[in-house]
């Protein structure tokens, strides 16, 4: 017996205090009295971006996917959305749409996504905005695996992290090249950061087992942010303390580490986002339901590194290919595994928006 605990408690400090190789992400739900926010924490190594007002009613061909015979999706955005971006337009990881359906990306060690079938592709990214284009129920998200793939080229990648309206949230992941979800009954914890949700509710319910014979995780490893995470919230809903969105900034100070880049809080119920980002650490926020989301109006931007504070709804600009090229070109020169992307590429991704289609 004596081993076994030695042994658990061994592998529960791998987990916890080892550090990693890449920093990565926390996304939550923290809900009360039927009221929801999300917030996450987006670390990376660049932090230049843009949030970006995307349109109803747009027909889209999802991008090219290096794949032999591979079928890119098509659509037309039902949904208005907010995205936070950093690859350019129609590439987020991240945002929020007009029905109060949340998506975010954390990277997963390990994903492997689906080879190819018969199914329409789309890549990782775009993946996002399409669930934000067309669903506003984490049950719709579940069900477009029969109409949806994730491309397979590319290596590993992303899990994502989905709440609606409802509050209901589901953990979306590809292990072995199949979808395995996390909802309702078998998602106790509304919580995700860089390991399977699997393995992250089992190390949270092992800390719970063991009371205060094992102190609260410290660092930055995604077993450590998963049980902080975790526990903030069980100790909010047990006694609220403060506003539910100051709490939320104050988890995601709590699991910030180096690489957090941009720190977001999406008040689902009443349509509003705050934001802070490493160049800029002061709160801002917007009204995503004051915006114009028919597609014949611009398409509305705003660089999340603006210098600028406090309520900033009226400081979107109107989108130009020129401000998406700097961003995609800045992003790419500055992360070192893709300075190499082919320059045709950066100008594809570039022009990209151009090929979508307003259908109202």
């Amino acid at each position: 017996m004596k081993n076994r605990i030695l042994f658990l408690i061994f592998n529960i400090f791998l987990i916890y205090f080892v550090p990693q190789a890449s920093q990565g992400c926390t996304t939550f739900v923290l809900g009360h009295n039927d009221q929801h926010v999300v917030g996450k924490n987006f670390d990376w190594m660049v932090d230049d971006g843009l949030i970006i007002i995307n349109k109803r009613g747009v027909s889209k061909k999802a991008i090219s996917v290096k794949e032999a015979h591979a079928r890119p999706a098509t659509w037309t955005s039902k949904y208005g959305s907010l995205t936070f971006n950093q690859h350019g337009r129609e590439m987020p990881h991240g945002g929020m749409n007009e029905a109060g359906l949340v998506v975010h990306a954390m990277m997963l060690p390990g994903t492997v996504y689906p080879p190819p079938d018969s199914r329409p592709a789309i890549s990782r990214l775009q993946w996002i905005q399409y669930q934000l284009d067309n669903f506003s129920t984490v049950k719709e998200i579940i069900a477009s695996d029969s109409i949806l793939r994730i491309s397979s080229s590319g290596g590993s990648g992303p899990h994502f992290l989905c709440v609606d309206k409802q509050g209901d949230a589901v953990s979306i992941e590809f292990i072995d090249g199949k979808l395995v979800y996390h909802s309702k009954d078998t998602m106790p914890f509304k919580a995700l950061t860089n390991s399977t949700y699997e393995t992250s509710a089992a190390l949270f319910k092992t800390h719970e087992r063991m009371g205060n014979a094992f102190p609260m995780p410290i660092g930055n490893a995604s077993g450590s942010r998963f049980v902080r995470t975790v526990s903030m919230i069980k100790q909010y809903k047990s006694k609220p303390s403060k506003p539910m969105v100051d709490y939320a900034f104050d988890i995601l100070s709590n699991v910030a580490g180096p690489h957090t880049k941009w720190r977001m809080v999406f008040d689902i119920e009443n349509s509003r986002v705050y934001f802070k980002s490493f160049s800029n650490p002061r709160m801002r926020y917007f009204d995503f339901s004051s915006f114009d989301l028919s597609c014949a109006s611009a398409v509305k931007i705003l660089d999340v590194n603006a210098e600028i504070e406090g309520d900033v709804t009226n400081e979107f600009q109107d989108y130009t290919q020129q401000i998406n090229g700097d961003l995609i070109r800045n992003a790419f020169k500055k992360t070192p595994s893709l300075r190499g992307v082919p320059e045709a590429t950066l100008k594809y991704l570039t022009i990209y928006p151009e090929y979508t289609r307003c259908r109202q």
